[in-house]
C-alpha cells in the first residue's frame, strides 16, 4: 500500500497500491465516527438534535473512555461529510457548555481511521480489489517493493534569492537536464515524469520552493503541470513551533497524489534513517510514507499508541485536559530532578571505559510498567511496585498501554542491530531500520511528560527519571566496589577508569538492574571540557579517541550547525593533530604544537584570501524581525532581507557574511548570503576571534583559555610588526 488519503470532495478514501504490474488506484466509501460522553439525558437530547443536522446515523455503543477504565455508554455519531467533523465537534461541545460533553476520536487522521477499521496499514501487503490485509506490521522479514525514483532539481534565472517571478533556467530530473523556453521545460518535465512513472520523487527544498514555484511558472506560461499520478496536490500550511529549547519552522507540505514526494530538507526521519527507516516507521505507525516523511518520530509513537488504544476498545479524548496532581514544595524538589549526572572531572584521562545502557528509559517503561493508567492506579493501593524516592505505586494487575507499544519496538531494534553486526548485503537496510526505531524510542520518553501528548502524564515522566537515577547510582556503586573510578556519568552512560573486568561488570549490572548494559569502547584518551561560564565540568561536552582510532566528539563547535565552515575545519585539523597521541602524556606533549594549526588559520584570515563560503554564518531565528530588541549580526541580516522584500519565519535560518561587526548599518555590518558577490571584504578580526574561541573550546582545560589565546595573538602580532 503505497499511499492513502481522503477525497474531501467525494467523501471517499483513495488508496494507491503498488503491484508488479504497476500502481493501481482503489476507491472506497468510508464513514468516520466521533463519540460523545455525557449524562443519559444529554445523550438522548443530542440524538434528537443531531438528527436535525443531517448526520448519517447516531447510536448508543459501549467504549472505554479512559485507559484502564471500564466500558461506558457513549453516543456514536457517523459523519457523512469529512469536512464537517471538526465543526460538528465544536457545535456539540458548545451545546454542552464546553464542560458537559466530552468528545472522542475527533482529531484522528482520516487514513488512520480507515486503516484501523479495515485492519490494514501503510506499506503493508494487501489483496486487490478487496484491500484485505495479507501482512502483519510486526513482521520482521517483510518484503520491500522495488520502488522506482528520480531526483528533481530546479535552477532559476534570477540572481540572489530565487523568487516566483524568476523564469526557469533549467530542470534536472533523474539523469536528464531540461532547458530552453520556459513553457517547453514544463511540458517536457511533465512528459518525462509520465513516461518514467517513478514511485518516488526526491527533492531538496521541494516543499519550501521547487514544487510551488514550478506550479506558479506553469500558470504564468498557461500550461499544465501534474507531477502526481492524479490531478491536484495535497498541501498543508507551514508553521513555527517550539521544541527542546529551540524554534523550528516546518514549511508547507506539497504531497502528490499516487506518487510519493520526499523532500530531504523537510524529512528528519529520512535524513537520519533513509528510505528503509521511513518504511519501517510507516508500517509500525500506520501513517502513509509521504505523510510520515514530514512528521516527527514523536508523531509516529503517538500514532502507535492511538492505534493500540483503539484496537483495545478505547476511544481517544479530544482536547485532553489532565491536570498535574498537587505536590508540596518538598515533593516537587524530589520529583522534578530529571536524569542523574556525575560531574565530569575536567581534563584529559587515559584508558577510560565507556559503558551504555541499551535504550534505558524505554526499557524502564517496559520493565516497570510505566504508563498513564498504571502509575498510582486505583486498583492497586497496596502495590509492592513503587518508584524510588517518590513512592508512586505502579499497577500489578495489567500491562500499561505505553509498555505494550514499546515491547515490539525494543525487540525489533535489538534484532536489527544483531543482524546488522553480522554483516551481509542487507546490513545497511537493517541499520536504517534500527536508526529509525532509535528516534522513536528517544521521543517516547519526552512524550510521557509533554502536556499536549495524547497519553502524556507528568508523573510517568518523573517515575522514569527516578528509576533512571536509581539505576545509574547503583551501577556507579557497583563499579567503585570493583575498583573502578567513576569519571563521569550522564543519564544512561558511565565513564570508568581502572583495570577491572569490564565485561563481568556489565553482566552484573544487567543482571542486578534488569537493564542491558554494554561496552561502548575503551578510550586511549578522553578530554572532559568545562562549562564556559562556571568552569565546572560540562555534562555533555567532550572529545576522545578510542583505542581503535575512532574519534568521538560531543557538544563542541565542529558538531554544531551554526559553526562557520572555517571554524569547523580549524577544530577538525587541531583534533587530527591531537589524535596522533596514544595516551595522556603524549596528548599533553602535543597541546603546544596544536597552536601552530590555529596560527595558520589566523594568518590566512588576516591575509584576506579566505573563500567567503567558508565564513558564512548560519543562525536559526526565534522571532520575527520587529520582535527583536537587541541589534546583532543576525538582526542586521534579517533587516537586509526585509529591505529587499523577503521575510523569514521563526525557526528558519539566516545566512550571512560578517563584514564590519562594529557598524550599526545593516548593509555595512553583514552581507546576507543571497546578496553576496564573492569579493566582499570580511571582518578578519571578528573571524580571528571566532577561531580563537574554537581553539579555546578544545584547549581550555590545559590553560589555553580564550583570554590567554587573545594575549598570545596580540604578542604575535606585535612581533610581526
Amino acid at each position: 500500500m503505497l499511499d492513502c488519503y481522503a477525497d474531501m470532495a467525494e467523501n471517499r478514501m483513495v488508496t494507491w497500491v503498488w503491484t508488479n504490474r504497476g500502481v493501481e488506484r482503489a476507491v472506497e466509501d468510508f464513514i468516520p465516527r466521533i463519540y460523545v460522553l455525557a449524562s443519559r439525558d444529554r445523550l438522548e437530547k443530542l440524538t434528537r438534535d443531531l438528527a436535525l443536522l443531517g448526520v448519517k446515523d447516531v447510536s448508543l455503543v459501549r467504549r472505554r473512555t479512559e485507559l484502564g477504565g471500564k466500558e461506558r455508554e457513549v453516543l456514536s455519531v457517523a459523519v457523512r461529510d469529512y469536512a464537517t467533523i471538526q465543526p460538528l465537534a465544536v457545535t456539540i461541545d458548545s451545546w454542552g457548555g464546553y464542560r458537559d460533553h466530552l468528545l472522542y476520536n475527533v482529531d484522528l487522521r482520516m487514513d488512520q481511521r480507515y486503516f484501523l477499521a479495515k485492519g490494514i496499514f501503510a506499506m503493508g501487503l494487501v489483496e486487490l480489489p478487496t484491500l484485505r490485509s495479507l501482512d502483519s506490521n510486526l513482521r520482521l522479514d517483510y518484503p520491500i517493493p522495488a520502488l522506482t525514483s528520480v531526483d528533481l532539481q530546479v535552477r532559476t534565472k534570477g540572481g540572489g534569492i530565487p523568487t516566483f517571478d524568476d523564469p526557469i533556467a533549467s530542470v534536472e530530473v533523474g539523469d536528464v537536464v531540461l532547458d530552453g523556453p520556459e513553457d517547453g521545460i514544463i511540458i517536457d518535465l511533465q512528459s518525462f515524469i509520465k513516461e518514467r512513472d517513478p514511485d518516488i520523487i526526491y527533492t531538496s527544498k521541494g516543499d519550501s520552493f521547487y514544487l510551488p514555484y514550478l506550479h506558479h511558472r506553469a500558470q504564468v506560461n498557461d500550461v499544465t503541470l501534474e507531477l502526481g499520478r492524479e490531478r491536484g496536490e495535497r498541501t498543508s500550511r507551514g508553521k513555527s513551533f517550539f521544541t527542546y529549547g529551540r524554534i523550528v519552522y516546518k514549511p508547507p507540505g506539497h504531497k502528490l497524489r499516487g506518487r510519493v514526494h520526499i523532500d530531504r530538507e523537510s524529512s528528519f526521519t529520512f535524513r537520519e534513517s533513509g528510505l528503509h527507516g521511513l518504511i519501517e516507521m510507516s508500517r509500525l505507525s500506520m501513517i502513509p510514507l509521504q505523510d510520515l516523511s514530514r512528521l516527527s518520530p514523536g508523531s509516529a509513537i503517538s500514532a502507535m499508541q492511538v492505534n493500540e488504544a483503539v484496537r483495545s476498545g478505547h476511544v481517544v479524548l479530544w482536547k485532553k485536559n489532565l491536570p498535574e496532581d498537587f505536590k508540596t514544595a518538598g515533593a516537587l524538589i524530589v520529583s522534578d530532578r530529571g536524569g542523574f549526572i556525575y560531574e565530569p572531572k575536567v581534563g584529559v584521562h587515559e584508558q577510560v571505559w565507556e559503558v551504555d545502557f541499551f535504550s534505558l528509559y524505554p526499557s524502564i517503561m517496559v520493565r516497570h510498567n510505566i504508563s498513564p493508567e498504571t502509575v498510582m492506579c486505583s486498583c492497586c493501593p497496596r502495590s509492592s511496585r513503587t518508584v524510588p524516592e517518590l513512592g508512586y505505586r505502579i499497577c500489578e494487575k495489567r500491562q500499561g498501554l505505553v509498555p505494550k507499544v514499546l515491547v515490539p519496538i525494543l525487540n525489533r531494534r535489538r534484532v536489527y542491530k544483531q543482524i546488522k553486526n553480522q554483516g551481509g548485503r542487507k546490513g545497511e537496510m537493517y541499520e536504517q531500520r534500527a536508526k529509525a526505531l532509535k528516534w522513536v524510542l528517544v521521543t517516547c520518553f519526552g512524550y510521557t511528560g509533554y502536556r499536549n501528548a495524547r497519553f502524556g502524564r507528568i508523573e510517568c515522566h518523573e517515575s522514569i527519571t527516578a528509576f533512571g537515577r536509581d539505576i545509574l547510582v547503583r551501577s556507579a556503586d557497583l563499579a567503585e566496589r570493583r575498583g573502578f573510578e567513576v569519571l563521569h556519568g550522564i543519564v544512561d552512560s558511565l565513564w570508568l577508569r581502572g583495570e577491572g573486568d569490564v565485561a563481568s561488570y556489565c553482566e552484573e549490572v544487567t543482571r542486578e538492574m534488569g537493564m542491558p548494559l554494554s561496552l561502548e569502547g575503551r578510550y586511549a584518551w578522553i578530554v572532559f571540557l568545562p562549562n564556559i561560564s562556571t568552569g565546572v565540568g560540562a555534562m555533555n561536552r567532550y572529545y576522545g579517541k578510542f583505542e581503535d582510532g575512532e574519534m568521538k566528539l560531543r557538544g563542541i563547535a565542529v558538531r554544531r550547525k551554526d559553526t562557520p565552515l572555517l571554524v569547523e575545519e580549524l577544530q577538525q585539523d587541531m583534533l587530527r593533530h591531537l589524535s596522533a597521541a596514544d595516551g595522556r602524556s603524549a596528548f599533553l606533549e602535543l597541546v603546544p604544537s596544536s597552536l601552530d594549526v590555529l596560527d595558520r588559520y589566523v594568518e590566512e584570515l588576516r591575509s584576506g584570501t579566505v573563500e567567503r563560503a567558508r565564513l558564512i554564518m548560519r543562525k536559526s531565528i526565534s522571532r520575527r524581525l520587529e520582535e527583536y530588541v537587541q541589534y546583532n549580526d543576525s538582526v542586521a541580516a534579517l533587516q537586509q532581507l526585509h529591505d529587499q522584500g523577503f521575510e523569514l519565519q521563526p525557526g528558519q535560518a539566516v545566512e550571512y557574511l560578517i563584514t564590519d561587526s562594529s557598524s550599526r548599518s545593516s548593509w555595512q555590518r553583514v552581507r546576507a548570503a543571497p546578496f553576496l558577490d564573492g569579493d566582499e571584504r570580511y571582518d578578519a578580526e571578528r573571524y580571528v576571534d571566532l577561531s580563537l574561541r574554537g581553539a579555546a573550546e578544545l584547549l581550555s582545560p590545559f590553560g589555553w583559555t580564550l583570554e590567554r589565546l587573545r594575549e598570545r595573538d596580540d604578542v604575535r602580532r606585535s612581533k610581526q610588526r
